[in-house]
């Protein structure tokens, strides 16, 4: 570990090990340009899942209700609406699914502007059309797997809209870019953040990318593989006392490589 770039076995130790890379820096408790691979972008570590969204439950506790931090599920559902793939017959019928929602979802706390997924599965097109981008991908994927082509990058998924965004002081979207790469039978994903908020977000975010990368992964007949956060800008997002109090309760947890 460095102060530049972080090597985690899934999405609880990547978390963990950036939040405590935040907490060694100082005031203010922020960091510019952090690399964070993940090799095991499907799996968590229980205890470390808990302290998080115990911390998070504690700095509620500190807030007005109006105030309060989402859950890591509610997060991890503006990437990535895992309990719709239980209702649905596939990418196009999750999108289709999504987009029949869109209207509704938006109208929960924090999704005025949009949500990642929504940006996945209705990104606003040149001429307002909605585009999905997650069938599209899907559909590539699987022609160069059943053709056996040697195309390993040419999935990406554009969360960030020109039309929309430049012109307003962003709080969203705050992740602007998602690329898929396909090498040796393995789904790797690249996710570029403008902006991370550690403590508010991010478990959830990192969660919410990695069920997307497995679910892709699961429809077009390729293995899982890593998660790479490239993060502009990064911050704890709340006081850092609590914090510390976490981070002594997982001290018995290894640190990153």
């Amino acid at each position: 570990m460095n102060d530049r770039y972080l090597e985690a076995d899934n999405i609880s130790t990547g978390w963990l090990a950036a939040t405590r890379l935040l907490a060694s820096t100082g005031n203010p408790w922020k960091h510019v340009h952090l690399i964070l691979r993940i090799a095991d972008p499907a799996g968590e570590t229980p205890e470390i899942r808990t302290a998080a969204q115990d911390l998070i439950d504690t700095v509620n506790q500190r807030l007005p209700e109006r105030k309060h931090l989402p859950h890591i599920d509610t997060t991890r559902n503006t990437i990535f609406p895992m309990a719709f793939t239980g209702r649905t017959d596939g990418p196009e019928d999750l999108a289709a699914y999504y987009r029949d929602r869109y209207a509704s979802i938006r109208q929960f706390k924090g999704n005025r502007l949009g949500t990642y997924f929504g940006r996945i599965v209705a990104h606003p097109g040149p001429a307002g059309e909605p585009i999905d981008q997650l069938t599209k991908t899907v559909e590539k994927l699987r022609s160069t797997i059943a053709q056996n082509q040697n195309m390993s990058s040419r999935y990406e998924i554009a969360i960030y809209a020109p039309t929309k965004d430049a012109g307003q002081l962003m709080s969203f979207p705050c992740l602007a870019h998602v690329s898929l790469h396909y090498h040796a039978g393995r789904l790797h994903m690249q996710a570029v953040y403008r902006n991370e908020s550690l403590v508010p977000r991010a478990y959830g975010n990192y969660l919410g990318l990695g069920q997307l990368l497995a679910y892709i992964a699961d429809h077009t007949g390729a293995e899982v593989g890593e998660l790479l956060m490239t993060l502009g800008h990064v911050e704890m997002g709340v006081n850092i006392t609590p914090v510390r109090e976490m981070l002594k309760g997982l001290a018995d947890q290894p640190e990153a490589a």
